[in-house]
């Protein structure tokens, strides 16, 4: 009887939501029950799940998502590309994690249970179960719905990546069936591989979160609903339209701050709620700031936060596996309570993982295929922020005169990474962990920082603004991004972003060679028949002496990049000097009464990806004795060393 009216309860929500104030088309809507088992770590749950076939073909299976099966076994693919490690966190094997269907029927219809089967359509390891097939006694037509009734049961492992428990915390994440995307034609759902994240359809969630009445609970969306049961427990009921997943936590201790964000211009009004561990809560300033700071950031600069609740969750710091991770509307921080405030990690990560509901939650790229677009996008996001409100060089580090700022720290992410990956792959396909992160993260980011200082920041600020209007709620490819940079840029920048996402190289300009020799004076026997011996007075016409000045730009790395030569002469003089860098290398020639002092490719630091600063300027080698030559060489090489540190 109770599952009936369940049910009954469930369709009269999903016919009678207005529709007309959806920001996105909704093509799932998931309505879930879930009761947390904290002895046994794990969630029972039934879910009436409702698809739209929004494509113009028939479809004859659903797919599904079943990423806790990640940590069933040692077999999945997951553990064999991690080896069961994950952010220097550690498979705990007598807590292995699944997800276990029991169940599958079409609402007041066939049961389909047995019609279940596992597929593995990246690679060929058939022990994986993270991607279930379910076939259909008939197609579902375009534009038509399917509803289907699912009992599952959740174990969760032990946390070490993004999700389960550890002692009396739960990080509830990716934890229910999901349905992958069905797109040109055909399903998108990928296997769950160590370096790749989600990809899924917007919707509607309504989710009952069942738990013993003294743990406190975070989730997806606004609180609409609390029930204290008989049995000792409370149901908490989160919904929310227009997003693409749904995560929860729960813990007895948490603090719960909440506080109202509001912002004029753009108009913002939204919920912060804090879930703080007992022992952090000398962080809840450090919380509160900089996540005001983020959702000023983000809205002024792409567009407003537009839901009613945004929840950071703190997790302890024996399950920060848990730590640093994005949901629609919720997103795990990471901190401790003896980070001093001038190491700003806390502030970043804040900022980092609620800046995801922007490129993650609202523009929906396929993160599976390509990365990028929400990491890298996040990370350039990130570093701008950063800046603006802990200054540029101290934004990550301003503690006992030692200042690091964000931008740098990304920047020596890059100057030591390989040629091994483009950035532009998909995530699974990169040669290794840190060639997905430095390609995915620093090196993205950089790259949008390029196309800024290129284009200029007001330029930029539009491409990115119009972007993200255009693009939410939908799910945006590369060329969707390339499109708008040209049209609002009105440049043909396939030149740019061949090079920079779709090779593997390095940018690398140099200063080879600053000469200045002295043009000796005419001697031996010329046309006119004049004998010159070089000792001749000299008139006023005729200088006492011209210097060759020679400067050489060498192109060493294969991405082409225009460059600002700034030449500078021992009277004071400067002269600029503009370079295509299409060919290997550059001399320009000076006839003048004075020496060259120096040569400086990039002066102003725009080539934000060159890898190698220290090779970017070079003073002329002078003729000295050999100790004072050396000495000048050693505090050449320091004035470039601090340069590069200073940015």
């Amino acid at each position: 009887m109770k599952k009936f009216v369940f049910l009954v309860f469930v369709l009269s929500l999903f016919f009678v939501l207005p529709a007309a104030a959806a920001r996105s088309k909704h093509i799932v809507d998931y309505r879930i029950k879930a009761r947390l088992d904290t002895e046994q770590k794990a969630v029972d749950g039934q879910q009436v799940l409702t698809w739209l076939n929004d494509s113009d073909v028939p479809v004859s299976e659903l797919q599904f998502h079943l990423y806790l099966n990640a940590f069933k076994n040692n077999r999945s693919t997951f553990m064999i590309e991690s080896g069961g490690e994950s952010r220097n966190f550690k498979l705990d094997e007598q807590h292995w994690g699944y997800i276990d269907v029991k169940s599958v029927r079409i609402l007041y219809g066939p049961d389909l249970t047995d019609d279940m089967e596992f597929i593995h359509p990246d690679d060929d390891n058939q022990e994986d179960r993270t991607v279930m097939r379910l076939l259909l006694p008939e197609p579902v037509q375009p534009q038509q719905k399917i509803m289907l009734e699912i009992e599952f049961f959740s174990k969760l492992p032990k946390v070490f990546a993004r999700s389960g428990f550890h002692g009396d915390f739960f990080m509830v994440a990716q934890w229910f069936p999901k349905l992958g995307v069905f797109q040109d034609g055909e399903w998108n759902c990928h296997q769950y591989h160590s370096e790749s994240e989600f990809f899924a359809d917007f919707g509607v969630f309504e989710v009952e979160i069942t738990v013993p009445r003294e743990y406190i609970v975070g989730a997806t969306g606004k609180r609409k609903d609390q029930t204290e049961n008989d049995d000792g427990t409370v149901t908490y009921t989160h919904y929310q339209e227009d997003v693409h997943d749904f995560a929860w936590t729960a813990s007895p201790n948490f603090i719960e701050v909440r506080k109202r964000f509001t912002l004029d211009e753009p108009k913002v009004n939204t919920e912060m709620i804090f879930l703080i561990q007992r022992e952090h809560e000398i962080l809840k300033d450090r919380y509160i700031s900089s996540l005001s700071n983020g959702i000023t950031f983000y809205s002024r600069n792409y567009g407003p936060y537009p839901f009613e609740t945004i929840t950071l969750v703190d997790p302890p710091l024996r399950a920060m596996g848990a730590g640093g991770m994005e949901y629609p509307t919720l997103f795990t921080a990471g901190g401790a309570s003896f980070i001093p405030e001038g190491v700003r990690m806390t502030e970043m990560v804040t900022i980092h993982e609620f800046g995801h509901n922007f490129w993650y939650g609202m523009v929906a790229s396929n993160e599976f295929e390509e990365p990028w677009l929400d990491e890298g996008f996040n990370s350039y996001s990130e570093v701008k922020a950063m800046s603006e409100y802990y200054g540029k060089d101290t934004s990550m580090v301003d503690v006992l005169g030692i200042k690091i700022g964000d931008f740098h720290s990304q920047r020596m992410n890059i100057i030591g990474s390989g040629r091994l990956d483009p950035i532009l792959k998909k995530s699974w396909e990169f040669y290794s962990g840190g060639s997905y992160g430095v390609n995915s993260y620093a090196k993205a980011s950089f790259v949008l920082l390029m196309l800024e200082n290129y284009l200029g920041e007001q330029v930029m600020g539009r491409i990115m603004k119009t972007y993200f209007e255009r693009w939410s709620f939908r799910h945006p490819k590369t060329q969707d991004f390339i499109d708008v940079a040209e049209e609002i840029s009105g440049l043909d920048l396939d030149w740019f972003f061949d090079q920079f996402l779709k090779s593997p190289d390095k940018l690398d300009y140099a200063v080879t060679e600053v000469t200045s020799q002295e043009v000796k004076m005419p001697k031996g026997i010329f046309d006119e028949g004049e004998v010159l011996t070089g000792e001749e007075e000299v008139s006023e016409k005729k200088p006492q002496k011209t210097y060759k000045n020679r400067v050489t730009i060498v192109r060493k790395g294969e991405w082409i990049f225009p460059q600002d030569i700034l030449i500078n002469f021992e009277d004071g003089e400067q002269m600029r000097e503009t370079w295509e860098g299409r060919e290997r290398w550059i001399r320009f020639v000076y006839y003048k009464p004075v020496r060259l002092k120096s040569a400086c490719v990039d002066p102003e630091n725009k080539v934000v990806i060159d890898i190698n600063y220290l090779n970017n300027s070079r003073l002329r080698e002078p003729e000295k004795a050999p100790v004072t030559k050396y000495s000048l060489s050693l505090m050449l090489f320091f004035q470039k060393l601090l340069s590069l540190l200073a940015g």
